[in-house]
C-alpha cells in the first residue's frame, strides 16, 4: 500500500511538472530532453549490467555475504567505464540528440545509478515501505525545481537540473536508512552477484526496450515534436499501470524468501494469484476511461496533443499486457529462475527491436505502438508456459471479470456524462473523478475479496461499510 502511494503522490508531481514544461518548453524543447532521457535509460543499462535485481536477490536472502559494498566497487567500475566511452562519443551522440548534451547525460548517469543502487539495497533488505518512499520524493524535489527553473527561464537546462537534485535526494535519504558492513567483501561475494547478474541484466534491457525502444526508434524517423507527443501518451498510459508495478515489487522480496522453504509452491502461487488479480485494478478502467475521454485529456498538455489519442489507447493496452507479464516474471525471479526469464527478455528484445524498426519504418509512430504491443503479448505468452512448469498458475477470472463489469458501469456514466454536459476539458475532468467513484464504489459493492483487502490495509476501520454492502 505504501508503495502504491508512493507512486500515486510521484505519479501527480510528474503529471504537473510535464504540463508546465510541455507548454514552456513547447512540443519540440520537450521531444529533445525526452529524447535525452531515453538515451539516458539505455546507458544506465550499460552502467549497471543486472547489477541492481542482483544486489536486490541477495541481499534479501539473507545469508552471510557483504553485498552491499561489493556492489558499490563493481558500480563505480562500471559508472566509469560507461562515463569515458559517452565522452569519446559524444559528437555523434550530441548529433543524435540533436542538443550538445553529452556532458549533462554523463551527470545524469551518476545520478541515476546511484538512485538505483539505494534503492535496490533497500529493497533486499525488506525496506520497501523505505524504498518506496524515495521515488515520491525524487519526483517531487525534481518537479519544484523543473517548474522554478524552467519558469524562470532557465528552459531544457532547467528540467536538467531539476531532475539531478531530485536524484541527490533521494540518495542522500537512502544512505540514511540503509545498512552495511564496512568489512571488505570476499571473492565469493562477487561472484555470487556475477551469478545472477549474468541473467538478470537482459531483464534491464527488456524492461527498457519496452519502456523507450520505441521513442529510440522514433527519434531516427520522426521529428522531436511527435516524439513529445508520443512521449506523453506513454506517460499517460503508465500512469494507469503503477498498481500493477507496486504489487510486483511489494511481492518479489516475499516470494525471494519463502522460495528456499520446503513445500514453499503453494504459498507461492497463493501469492502469485493475488498480484494477478490487482495487477489490472487500476490500468483495466483506465483502458475503458481512455477509450472515452483520452482525446480531451491529452489538451490539458497543449494544442496539438490531442494527436495522439489512439498512440495513447494501444499504449494502454501494451501496458495492461506487460503489467501481466511482470508478475510472471517476478515468480520466476523469485524462485532463483533468473535462467528462465532470460530466455523469455531475450525473445521479448529480439522481436521488440526487429518489428519496431520494420514497423516504424513502415508506419511511423502507429508502427512503433504496435511493435510495443505485439512484444508484450509475445512475452506474456511465453511467461505464463514457463510459471506454468514451476508452480500452479491460477488466473482468477472471477476477480478479473468483477474489475470489468464495474469499468463498465463507470465508463455508461462517463459517456452519458459526456454526451450531456459537453466535452470540455473541466467537465471532463470532474466526469474522470466521478467515474473513478463510480469504478471503486461498484467494485466494492461485487467484490468481497476487494473488500477484504481494501479493509485489510486500510489504516482505519471499515467494518461497517463492509457490513452494509454485504
Amino acid at each position: 500500500m505504501i508503495d502504491f502511494l508512493s507512486k500515486i503522490v510521484m505519479s501527480f508531481s510528474g503529471f504537473v511538472a510535464t504540463i508546465v514544461l510541455t507548454r514552456t518548453l513547447g512540443q519540440e524543447r520537450y521531444g529533445a530532453y525526452v529524447v535525452v532521457l531515453s538515451v539516458l535509460a539505455w546507458v544506465a543499462i550499460a552502467g549497471n549490467l543486472g547489477l541492481s535485481p542482483a544486489i536486490k536477490k541477495r541481499v534479501s536472502e539473507a545469508d552471510d555475504g557483504n553485498y552491499v559494498v561489493s556492489g558499490a566497487i563493481v558500480q563505480l567500475i562500471l559508472y566509469a567505464i560507461v562515463a569515458i566511452c559517452l565522452w569519446i562519443a559524444r559528437p555523434y551522440l550530441n548529433a543524435y540528440m540533436e542538443i550538445d548534451a553529452t556532458a549533462i547525460l554523463i551527470l545524469l548517469l551518476a545520478v541515476k545509478l546511484a538512485t538505483d543502487f539505494i534503492q535496490s539495497v533497500l529493497d533486499g533488505q525488506h525496506l520497501v515501505h523505505i524504498s518506496s518512499l524515495l521515488s515520491p520524493i525524487e519526483w517531487t524535489s525534481r518537479s519544484v525545481v523543473q517548474i522554478a527553473l524552467v519558469l524562470s527561464g532557465l528552459g531544457v537546462v532547467g528540467a536538467f537540473a531539476g531532475y539531478v537534485v531530485g536524484a541527490l535526494v533521494a540518495v542522500v535519504i537512502g544512505v540514511y536508512f540503509a545498512s552495511f558492513d564496512p568489512s571488505l567483501p570476499s571473492r565469493r561475494d562477487f561472484d555470487r552477484l556475477r551469478s545472477y547478474a549474468q541473467f538478470s541484466w537482459l531483464a534491464s534491457v527488456k524492461g527498457r526496450t519496452f519502456l523507450s525502444m520505441d521513442t529510440l526508434v522514433l527519434a531516427v524517423f520522426v521529428s522531436n515534436s511527435v516524439i513529445a507527443v508520443y512521449e506523453i501518451a506513454w506517460n499517460l498510459a503508465s500512469l494507469f499501470a503503477i498498481f500493477g508495478s507496486s504489487v510486483s515489487r511489494t511481492l518479489f522480496p516475499e516470494m525471494s524468501k519463502i522460495s528456499s522453504a520446503e513445500g514453499a509452491s503453494d504459498e507461492i502461487a497463493e501469492l502469485f494469484r493475488i498480484s494477478l488479480a490487482y495487477s489490472g485494478l487500476f490500468i483495466i478502467p483506465g483502458l475503458i476511461g481512455a477509450a472515452i475521454v483520452g482525446d480531451v485529456v491529452l489538451t490539458i498538455y497543449g494544442s496539438g496533443f490531442q494527436t495522439g489519442y489512439y498512440i495513447l489507447l494501444i499504449l494502454t493496452f501494451a501496458r495492461l499486457l506487460y503489467g501481466y507479464q511482470g508478475q510472471f516474471l517476478t515468480v520466476l525471479d523469485g524462485v532463483n529462475r533468473p535462467d528462465l526469464t532470460f530466455r523469455i527478455n531475450g525473445v521479448f528484445v529480439a522481436v521488440n527491436l526487429v518489428l519496431n524498426i520494420l514497423l516504424t519504418w513502415q508506419y511511423g509512430w502507429y508502427g512503433a505502438a504496435a511493435a510495443t504491443t505485439a512484444s508484450a503479448a509475445l512475452g506474456l505468452v511465453f511467461g505464463y508456459y514457463y510459471t506454468s512448469r514451476i508452480i500452479d498458475v491460477v488466473v482468477p477470472i472471477d476477480v478479473v471479470g468483477k474489475q470489468l463489469s464495474a469499468a463498465g458501469v463507470m465508463a455508461l456514466v462517463v459517456y452519458v456524462g459526456r454526451l450531456l454536459f459537453g466535452e470540455t476539458l473541466s467537465v471532463v475532468l470532474i466526469l474522470v473523478v466521478t467515474g473513478v467513484g463510480v469504478y471503486f464504489t461498484v467494485l466494492m459493492a461485487i467484490s468481497p475479496e476487494f473488500r477484504t483487502t481494501v479493509e485489510e490495509n486500510l489504516p482505519f476501520n471499515v467494518s461497517l461499510l463492509k457490513k452494509r454492502l454485504t
